[in-house]
């Protein structure tokens, strides 16, 4: 997961929004409200809910942002937050420590992740570097 997870406010504009979002190359924001996430938007909900729809760009993100925040604890196993995501058809999922947001969890950090071996393959191929010794008879 990215830990350090760039949020705004409910009172931000769509305008504030997508310049965060391109300074600091993200697809996506945390809304927040009384420093509980309560929501989040995507470049993908700009472009639908504002751009196509001729929209200023001073309208409140909490007017465009998607309300049915999914989100997965911090001691979740990767499974349940795959699981998640895959059931609920979303790309992002913010995850929680005691309802404060800890980080997100996003589609491409699991393809990131496929090619890393695990601790166990890192042993095996460790010991299969020195030769074994075999004991006097």
């Amino acid at each position: 997961m990215t830990k350090n997870v760039v949020s705004i406010g409910v009172d931000n504009s769509v305008l504030e929004a997508a310049e965060i979002m391109s300074s600091n190359q993200l697809g996506c924001l945390v809304i927040i409200n009384r420093e509980l996430p309560i929501g989040i938007v995507t470049e993908r909900d700009i472009v639908r809910r504002v751009v196509a729809k001729k929209l200023p760009l001073d309208t409140k993100i909490s007017e465009i942002m998607s309300q049915s925040l999914i989100t997965v604890d911090a001691d979740a196993s990767i499974k349940e937050a795959a699981r998640l995501m895959s059931s609920n058809k979303i790309r992002r999922l913010p995850v929680l420590k005691q309802n404060k947001l800890v980080g997100i969890v996003v589609a491409s950090d699991f393809v990131r992740n496929l090619g890393k071996k695990s601790v166990s393959e890192e042993i095996l191929e460790a010991m299969g570097r020195y030769p074994s010794v075999s004991s006097p008879i």
